[in-house]
């Protein structure tokens, strides 16, 4: 199972503390005139955890001084809740979070929590020498569980026990990541456990700024690893385009160190480095690295002399591929390599770009799977006909539509042949992600995307997802990551959640369902 993001927004929430589900500071003038946002955050100075050191503050651009408040989740349940903290200074509920009692440390709130209204709260003052700090909310009854133990919501835990492996690409915030070094990245005492992405080398748009770069990273390793261990799953992770070796390295070590010893590890390099609507393409074609373990093994890497331009995408994928491989397979030599499986992930849709990809790491050290996703959704053709019918498509059309592109599947096309491959060369086939694929064309509203919606819970969406997984077993995949786990259903980006929520019924939820019926039992 893929976990869907970290966002405040997302029914898919997976913590006790709402507090991991806060935005990035945001600040506003102290006396609450002025913008809703004021973009002050440079006059500001923040520990390790990007806690304020003190509040409020002067700012050479504005007459006003300035306090830092954050949005939280929203899609909780509503009822009072308990904020405590260290440190010495005041804090007050914003939008419809309204304190209810207040001594040093504590807090009383009530919360809506309504996804129509926001929640959340401000700093109005932190004491330099005592600042505020190791905030955390929970539920009135979570009041004296012990977050370091147990951190994760009950629901979130029973949702992922039967699945076998969870993948960490966005709890990572992988696509478009910033992270780079080691000593910068997201450690499990921050404030928040949301990431921030960017463009860091400014090349379609402004480089995130010193404050915005702290947020890189999304959800810490250890959150990460102590789930797998406390659920006893594999875990899956995404290693950051931009990731140094040292960081590649350390990361490999601290999973080795911590993770249940009889856990194994699906490791690949970063996600979709093809997709060019993510900065890792781009980042990839025009990266001196890759481009230089291409050469090295006497490859052409570049347009021309200049070296500005990269050539060879599926050769340079594969290179970045080959070299976390190495490094991991430094870190887990002897036994410890037994439970390291090397996925080397490609597109489902242009086999000759996948077969280059999947060579290269034959030729170079090798990999152990192959892996292209196992989406299934509607073609040009599909989309004609959905425009055509607008207001009077149905569900049972729109499931019936995809049922005959999951049969198409299965003779011919690009993923057999990259799945057919990787088997010739001793390859398992694993789809890093899979599900349907059903939104409108483009993603924007039209005339038959209620029908698109009721789709996903439709009682024949249940009979969609059998066949697909179907297909799969029949195609040799042994592990099937589903994109993803709890989402919104029927917006214009896509109803990408197996459930709802977590209190979604089943029955409501074929696609679960379908996971759970046709899911090999864990031992």
């Amino acid at each position: 199972m893929n976990l869907a993001p970290i966002a405040d927004w997302e029914p898919g929430f997976p913590f006790r503390n709402l507090f991991l589900g806060a935005r990035p500071w945001l600040t506003r003038n102290l006396i609450r005139s002025g913008p809703h946002d004021t973009k002050l955050q440079g006059s500001f100075q923040f520990d390790r955890d990007g806690y304020p050191l003190q509040v409020p503050v002067a700012s050479p651009d504005s007459s006003e001084p300035q306090t830092v408040f954050t949005y939280l989740p929203n899609c909780r349940e509503p009822g009072n809740y308990i904020l405590l903290y260290d440190g010495e200074g005041d804090i007050d509920g914003v939008a419809a979070t309204k304190v209810i009692s207040r001594k040093p440390g504590r807090l009383k709130l009530k919360m809506s929590q309504n996804s129509q209204s926001y929640e959340g709260l401000v700093i109005k003052r932190s004491v330099l020498g005592n600042h505020i700090r190791n905030i955390r909310l929970v539920r009135e009854y979570d009041e004296t569980i012990d977050l370091n133990e147990s951190p994760f919501l009950p629901e979130f835990l029973e949702f992922c026990r039967p699945f076998h492996c969870l993948r960490f690409m966005e709890w990572g915030q992988t696509n478009n990541s910033l992270e780079e070094n080691w000593e910068t990245r997201k450690r499990p005492t921050f404030y928040t456990m949301v990431g921030k992405s960017g463009d860091p080398e400014a090349t379609y748009g402004p480089a995130p700024t010193p404050f915005e770069m702290k947020f890189s990273g999304g959800v810490s390793i250890e959150l990460m690893v102590q789930l797998c261990n406390t659920l006893k799953t594999d875990p899956w992770f995404c290693i950051p385009h931009r990731a140094t070796d040292d960081y590649i390295a350390k990361f490999a070590r601290l999973v080795r160190e911590t993770l249940d010893p009889g856990l194994k590890v699906y490791l690949e390099y970063s996600n979709e480095v093809w997709n060019w609507g993510f900065h890792q393409a781009g980042w990839m074609l025009r990266s001196p690295l890759a481009g230089a373990i291409v050469e090295m093994n006497g490859g052409n890497a570049w347009k021309d002399d200049k070296k500005l331009e990269g050539v060879g995408h599926p050769e340079r994928i594969g290179a970045l591929f080959r070299r976390t491989f190495s490094i991991w397979e430094r870190e887990w030599s002897g036994n410890a390599q037994r439970r390291l499986t090397r996925v080397c992930a490609v597109q489902a849709a242009w086999f000759d770009a996948s077969k280059r990809t999947i060579q290269w790491c034959l030729d170079h050290g090798g990999a152990d799977a192959v892996s292209p996703a196992s989406y299934v959704g509607p073609d040009n053709a599909i989309y004609e006909k959905w425009s055509a019918q607008g207001k009077d498509l149905t569900p049972e059309m729109v499931i019936n539509d995809i049922k005959a592109v999951i049969q198409s599947l299965r003779s011919s096309g690009s993923l057999a042949q990259t799945i057919a491959f990787g088997k010739q060369h001793g390859l398992t086939y694993v789809a890093y992600e899979a599900g349907q694929h059903i939104q409108a064309k483009d993603q924007i509203e039209l005339p038959y995307s209620p029908a698109l919606a009721a789709a996903q819970t439709h009682p024949e969406m249940y009979d969609l997802y059998v066949e697909l997984l179907r297909l799969n077993r029949d195609l040799g995949c042994t592990l099937l990551s589903h994109f993803n786990s709890v989402g919104r259903q029927g917006t214009r980006w896509g109803s990408w959640g197996a459930k709802a929520s977590y209190d979604a019924p089943l029955k409501d939820s074929p696609k679960m369902r379908a996971l759970l019926d046709c899911n090999v039992t864990r031992n």
